[in-house]
């Protein structure tokens, strides 16, 4: 019967997830960044943005399978530039077209990785911005190089995070 397996697995994800789900302190960002979500971007921009750091790093450490070891971490998004206009910027510039503008975008993103007693074990750094509009398969969503920074970053947060549970 192929139901058992099946199961296993799902159940092995869910172990894996909850654990990586219990290692991500916070995600913040910079000074700088925090000042462009207020006046320029968008508050609800960070969220997103935050959202699918959580996501992805949940998910990069839940494909490792590795058990949860006590170490943290803690994320700053220290910038991020979207591939077309957020919403509060179209409210702010009423003349952008909002179809047809798009610019080359990205992220810088930094994690710390924590002992249980606080202690810094190692930094993870990330920074990845399109050259040209190129290096754009499709036509982009609001954050799509920023997304594909995120993605890239937190395997390197998950590999980083196998590293220090396996030392300790």
């Amino acid at each position: 019967m192929r139901i058992a397996p099946v199961l296993l697995s799902a159940a092995a994800l869910a172990f894996a997830s909850a654990a990586s789900a219990q290692t991500l302190e916070q995600v913040s960002y910079s000074p700088e960044f925090q000042t462009e979500l207020q006046d320029e971007l968008g508050i609800r921009e960070g969220e997103y943005l935050r959202e699918n750091i959580t996501r992805a790093i949940d998910r990069a450490i839940a494909r490792r399978n590795v058990a949860a070891s006590g170490v943290r971490i803690d994320v700053v998004i220290e910038d991020a530039q979207p591939n077309r206009f957020t919403m509060q910027q179209m409210r702010t510039r009423p003349g952008v077209d909002p179809l047809r503008s798009v610019s080359v975008g990205g992220a810088e993103l930094r994690a710390v990785l924590r002992a249980p007693d606080g202690a810094v074990l190692t930094e993870v750094e990330h920074r990845r911005y399109s050259d040209s509009l190129r290096d754009l398969f499709f036509e982009p969503l609001t954050w799509t190089d920023a997304n594909r920074t995120i993605r890239q970053f937190a395997e390197k947060v998950a590999d980083a995070y196998v590293a220090q549970s396996s030392a300790r």
